[in-house]
């Protein structure tokens, strides 16, 4: 059976005895908040270095057609040789620059997701708002039911960077990294990583992979 307790607006809150970390709200939609440790987790640096690696790519395709004429084993070399010069590049850029934007982010990347049983999403919230006062946001919203929780949410994307969504329908892999605690969600063209803690992590990922029947799942 499930849990409940009283928020402060003396409002029933769901608990899940594997998932104590999440909130259920009156919409039927699961919060919770997780902060990237940028120093000892690898997977926003990683991702960064792959989108950086697909754009070194576009100089390296355009030398190969330009060469082509001059026979595919001339294209294919020069091909090689620039993407190696520019996965170089890019490598050194990102190690400089990595660093710095930990250090302007305080070491924390802090996101709020959304989930029901349509899709989720990651929403990366801006510097100052610190984790207590997302957290307020969280319950607060969790409690509210009708036509607020508009109102509500709101002032939570009002803190926000920017925002992504996963649409279950449409996910085509997912890939489970439980060490890093990070579920990768990819359609054909958008790909959203999903962060949780560790006692959280089995209720999350299994909850996605059921509701996306058409997803190749991988484990690592």
């Amino acid at each position: 059976m499930d849990d409940f307790r009283t928020n402060d607006n003396n409002t029933e809150v769901q608990d899940y005895p594997d998932a104590s970390g999440i909130e259920k709200g009156a919409d039927g939609i699961h919060r919770w908040i997780y902060e990237v440790n940028m120093w000892k987790n690898p997977t926003l640096a990683v991702t960064i270095w792959k989108v950086l690696l697909l754009a070194a790519m576009v100089p390296a395709l355009l030398v190969f057609f330009i060469t082509l004429e001059d026979g595919f084993s001339t294209a294919l070399i020069l091909f090689v040789r620039v993407l190696g010069i520019t996965a170089g590049i890019v490598t050194v850029l990102l190690l400089l620059a990595y660093p710095l934007i930990a250090l302007l982010n305080g070491g924390k990347y802090c996101v709020v997701f959304e989930m029901d049983d349509n899709g989720i999403r990651h929403i990366q919230m801006q510097k100052q708002y610190d984790r207590n006062r997302i957290f307020a946001m969280v319950v607060a919203l969790s409690g509210i039911a009708g036509g607020n929780i508009q109102t509500a949410g709101a002032g939570l994307l009002a803190g926000s960077k920017k925002s992504s969504s996963s649409n279950f329908h449409n996910v085509k892999s997912i890939t489970v990294h439980k060490k890093r605690h990070t579920i990768y969600v990819n359609e054909n063209f958008s790909y959203n990583q999903v962060y949780t803690e560790a006692d959280d992590f089995p209720f999350v990922s299994e909850f996605i992979i059921s509701r996306c029947k058409k997803a190749k799942v991988t484990y690592k």
